[in-house]
Order: structure tokens, then C-alpha cells, then sequence
């Protein structure tokens, strides 16, 4: 099984964009990371890997974390235990 299988491709609507929107402007963020984050959370994504935003910062349900942060964080560690078994 590769990423693409457990990760499926999610279109960016509407509503998200306009979430997106919101997001940029509340926490200051890119409108493309708010697209990301939102279009995340529309699809029932809980992690989000980026080295690019800040480590930790949850959203409508979607935590952010880097992946190459040391130590890694509890979700990243839990979800890559999961894939071993």
C-alpha cells in the first residue's frame, strides 16, 4: 500500500475556499496553507505533515505536524505504530 492509497485526493469546493478565507485572516496565515488546512478538515483528515506550518496548531479538527521534528509528535507516532502492524 503506498500514501496515495491511504491518502485519497480531495477537490477543493467552494465552502472551503471561503473557510480558507477566514482562516487566513484570523490566524495570519497563506491563503494556500488555509486552503490546505481547510480542504483537510473538509475531507476528516486529524494530521496534517508540513514542515511549514507551525508545529502543533489544530484547526477544525486537523493538527499540524512536522514530520522531521524531533522528537516526533504523539499523532505521527501513533499513526506510524499503526502502519507496522
Amino acid at each position: 500500500m503506498s500514501w496515495r492509497d491511504a491518502a485519497p485526493v480531495v477537490e477543493t469546493s467552494a465552502e472551503a475556499m471561503l473557510a480558507a478565507a477566514d482562516l487566513a485572516t484570523d490566524h495570519q496565515l497563506g491563503i494556500w496553507d488555509a486552503v490546505i488546512l481547510s480542504a483537510a478538515s473538509r475531507s476528516g483528515c486529524r494530521l496534517l505533515l508540513s514542515e511549514d506550518l507551525q508545529e502543533g496548531f489544530t484547526w477544525a479538527g486537523v493538527t499540524v505536524v512536522n514530520p522531521f521534528a524531533s522528537p516526533q509528535h504523539t499523532l505521527l507516532q501513533a499513526f506510524l505504530e499503526e502502519d507496522e502492524e
